[in-house]
This record gives structure tokens, sequence and C-alpha cells, in this order.
């Protein structure tokens, strides 16, 4: 389990999602682990790639391409 962090200015415990310091209102952004992004990014492709008809789509721009 995570341990609470502490405020960089007045150094008093705060909790793991809170991003102000209550003590003396200091804001204090969460730290997201480096994979968050990339993950985001292969959730959003995958359901393009499943909610798209991909042999339309390719025959459309093949379609583009020959005119």
């Amino acid at each position: 389990m995570a341990e609470p962090r502490k405020c960089p200015k007045c150094s008093t415990e705060i909790g793991r999602d809170d991003d102000i310091c209550y003590a003396c209102g200091e804001h204090v952004p969460i730290n997201h682990p480096w994979y968050t992004l990339p993950l985001g990014g292969v959730i959003v492709i995958g359901l393009f790639w499943f909610l798209t008809d991909v042999d339309a789509l390719i025959a459309y721009f093949n379609s583009l391409l020959q005119q």
C-alpha cells in the first residue's frame, strides 16, 4: 500500500488522492505512472479497430487513389 505523500512547502502529510495541501493551500499534482498515456492510446486504437469496418475503409481509400 502506498504511503501518504508530503507537501513540498510545509511537509504536512496529505492523502494519496488529494491534490491540494489543506494546511497551506499548495497545489500538489498527483503523479501518474509512465504507462498511463501509452495504455490509453492502445485502448483507443483497439476500440477504433474493433468498431470500424476496416475492409470498407481500405476499399474507400483505394477508390480515392485510383481516380
